[in-house]
């Protein structure tokens, strides 16, 4: 561990959210009831492309109890959102792109109602031909979902002189890699709740970040943001699927139109169907060396389905190119990447931002340049690690917390102690990353507001949600640590526009290192008048004050000290109020558009796994029995959190390379459920061995870096680097399922 003698950082707390999580007190957004409350319904596209011919409602406002059936001419502001591109209609004006499109919303006095209105509306379309693949949507003459291109965005990333460093190459190792489409599966469906109150319209939802809903909300309702507010309710998990709208513009509508309170409960299959979805990828890699491990060059072609609609398809694409060599110091980096429309389900934002999808490629690759130079995989690796002084192939010089060695090192270790494999079905294999923390070349500020009471308890005002990761926590002891105070001194308010500040999106790991910076920033300020009092009142140089344990005193004489509570007390004698306001917003740059330069991230996360896993070869199948991960977290502000994200990540990380995959036919997505989509159980989840790495830095608070997408995306490679070497055989495919895993064992020799 870093020596940064803290006093509450670093520590295990009890979580701010544990007791009425753990007693069943909380409040999720269908938990909520109100009197005069009316529910709600989306009637939605059967048919996956098609302009609506005819659209009649006039049997379902005849049902009894309906109170309402709005459509996009109901609307009194814009009928556009998006979180980067706005293309996606609240209620479709002009034609439907999916499966799903809503097209209509339905109140009433009943939730049966609702649903036998959404029966009795009729509707007839003119269908359009489909794009379903991204051969199709590349054809220069297939069906255009928007414009008149279905390329929504390509990526070109050039650093060095590529072609030259392949020529004078010993070994070049070459594949191709696939990953499917995922579905978030959180276990709350998206559901939130709207009513009015002297007469601005509130929204309390499940979400990832209630600025962005305030702002959709308000550009449709055609009103200021101050006339909006929207409130996180408890939400039960996210990974990225709830930072898109969901429900709160349909319930905001339906409340603007009826003057009564609103609620909108998704179902499960309607949440699978409608919300977002991980990116398929098809990656094809070139990795060159010299014969002694030394890597001279990568080159990348990905192409991707972004779906119907943008979503965060931008931040995808780009995170992946910047990234596409992983953490390896690589002089010579080429990459492309294509998106394109299709009328399949929308791809967005799920944990990781398409680092997931690139690391099992590029720790593929490194997989097989170990066999092809018969190296130690991990000796390869570090030889090629990513150190203090690196050249990104964005050009960024890395300067601080660079762990990466010291997860490889730490992870080997660990692994050295308990994972054996002991027969021969059983196989060892190690996968690596990094991750940049924060919006790719982007502002993303977060900002916070702190106030210290006159009884030395502090309110804590934050715009980041927290979805289960703990960054209420986080920034509770982040505010304790820097006013001296306990964890338990600090009470946070998060996630309600009326009251906190922008916190952005609770995405690309981004929270404990931005809005922490915002934090510490806000008691910074605070503390400078307590400082003052104090230097005052103890006759010492207020550089020489340390707040700690409740106290202040000189770090010279301790002897020289005081209480909070006579703080407190001189504070008032002085009329002088203890509060604060801070922001932090990373220092990056834009990236340039022809070849990606620039600095898309201030700090790095570093992870590596090692996992032993058995394959069974008469079914095919694939158990991760223990898994070793070690994480470079910069400083962890809560041991027992860190090592939760990890434990969490890896089993996550489980589901992506051996069982999940959404089933798209023709559009429709074929496996919305739990029964039919598999995710992994307390009966699969293997053993996990988290270690925690900690390096030197300034740029988090206390120097804490992003933990939450880092947990997860080094065990999908170790996973499928340790099948690959029981079968002797590259699974280019994911799931590795047992079809997969018989296909490579029983193939023909030369095939």
């Amino acid at each position: 561990m870093t020596n940064r003698n803290l006093s509450v950082v670093g520590n295990s707390h009890i979580r701010k959210d544990a007791v009425p999580k753990a007693l069943g007190t909380a409040k999720f957004a269908a938990d909520y009831t109100f009197d005069n409350m009316l529910y709600a319904g989306v009637f939605r596209s059967r048919v996956p492309h098609a302009a609506i011919r005819r659209f009649d409602a006039t049997k379902a406002l005849q049902i009894p109890g309906v109170a309402r059936v709005l459509t996009a001419k109901d609307i009194p502001g814009a009928n556009r959102i998006g979180i980067i591109v706005k293309d996606e209609p609240i209620l479709v004006d002009d034609k439907v792109r999916r499966v799903g499109d809503a097209i209509a919303v339905v109140a009433a006095e009943t939730q049966e109602a609702v649903a036998e209105a959404l029966e009795a509306i009729e509707i007839e379309y003119d269908e359009l031909p489909p794009v379903f693949s991204t051969d199709e949507a590349a054809r220069a003459g297939s069906a255009k979902v928007h414009g008149d291109t279905n390329l929504f965005m390509s990526r070109h990333l050039e650093f060095g002189d590529v072609d030259k460093a392949f020529a004078a190459c010993d070994v070049v190792v070459e594949g191709t890699y696939r990953t499917p489409a995922y579905a978030h599966m959180f276990i709350e469906p998206d559901a939130g709740v709207g009513w009015i109150e002297d007469g601005m319209v509130t929204v309390c939802a499940s979400t990832q970040n209630t600025h962005y809903d305030r702002s959709e909300v308000a550009r449709m309702l055609g009103v200021p943001n101050n006339r909006v507010r929207v409130i996180q309710a408890t939400t039960g998990g996210g990974f990225g699927g709830k930072l898109d709208i969901s429900v709160q513009c349909h319930v905001a509508l339906l409340v603007h139109a009826t003057g009564r309170p609103v609620k909108m409960v998704r179902s499960r299959e309607e949440s699978t169907e409608v919300s977002s979805k991980r990116h398929p990828f098809v990656m094809h890699c070139r990795t060159g060396a010299t014969k002694d491990g030394k890597l001279q060059a990568v080159e990348m072609k990905i192409v991707s389905d972004t779906g119907a609609y943008a979503s965060y398809g931008p931040a995808v694409i780009t995170r992946a190119v910047v990234q596409c060599a992983g953490p390896y110091d690589v002089p010579n980096v080429r990459a492309d990447a294509a998106f394109y429309y299709t009328n399949n389900p929308m791809s967005g934002a799920f944990r990781g931002f398409g680092v997931p999808q690139i690391a099992f490629c590029h720790e593929g690759q490194m997989n097989a340049l170990a066999q092809a130079l018969g190296m130690d995989p991990i000796e390869l690796r570090i030889l090629n690690a990513q150190r203090p002084g690196t050249v990104l192939p964005t050009g960024q010089v890395l300067d601080e917390s660079v762990g990466f060695v010291e997860t490889l090192e730490a992870a080997r270790a660990k692994a050295g102690e308990v994972l054996r494999a002991t027969k021969p079905t059983q196989g060892i294999g190690v996968g690596c990353m990094f991750y940049g923390i924060g919006n790719t070349g982007l502002p993303n500020p977060s900002a916070a507001f702190v106030e210290v009471t006159g009884d030395g308890s502090v309110n804590l005002m934050v715009g980041c949600a927290d979805i289960g990761q703990g960054s209420t926590t986080v920034m509770a002891a982040v505010a304790a640590e820097e006013l001296g105070l306990a964890y338990e001194d600090v009470l946070v308010v998060a996630a309600d526009t009326m009251v906190t500040p922008e916190g952005g999106a609770t995405s690309a790991s981004r929270q404990t290192f931005i809005s922490g910076n915002a934090t510490r920033a806000a008691c910074r300020q605070a503390k400078q008048t307590l400082l003052a009092v104090a230097a005052e009142f103890l006759n010492a140089p207020a550089e020489d004050l340390v707040f700690r344990d409740r106290k202040v005193f000189s770090g010279k004489d301790p002897s020289v000290s005081m209480t909070y509570p006579e703080l407190m007390a001189e504070m008032k004698k002085w009329g002088k109020l203890a509060v604060g306001a801070g922001y932090y917003n990373p220092k990056t740059t834009y990236l340039d558009p022809q070849n990606m330069a620039g600095v898309p991230y201030e700090v790095y996360s570093y992870a590596t796994a090692i996992a032993l896993v058995d394959v069974d070869p008469g079914t095919g199948e694939v158990t991760v029995e223990k898994v070793v991960s070690a994480n470079d977290v910069g400083t962890a502000v809560d041991r027992a959190m860190v090592e939760g994200q990890i434990e969490g990540g890896m089993a996550m990380a489980q589901g992506f390379a051996v069982f999940e995959e959404v089933e798209v036919s023709e559009g429709r997505i074929k496996n919305p459920i739990f029964s039919k989509y598999l995710i992994p159980t307390a009966m699969d989840v293997p053993e996990v061995y988290p270690v925690i790495v900690e390096t030197a830095g300034e740029h988090g608070p206390f120097g804490a870096k992003g933990v939450g997408e880092p947990a997860l995306i080094p065990g999908i490679p170790a996973y499928a680097n340790a099948v690959e070497n029981v079968i002797g055989a590259r699974i280019f495919e994911l799931p590795m399922t047992p079809a997969r895993i018989l296909a490579k064992l029983h193939k023909p020799p030369g095939l």
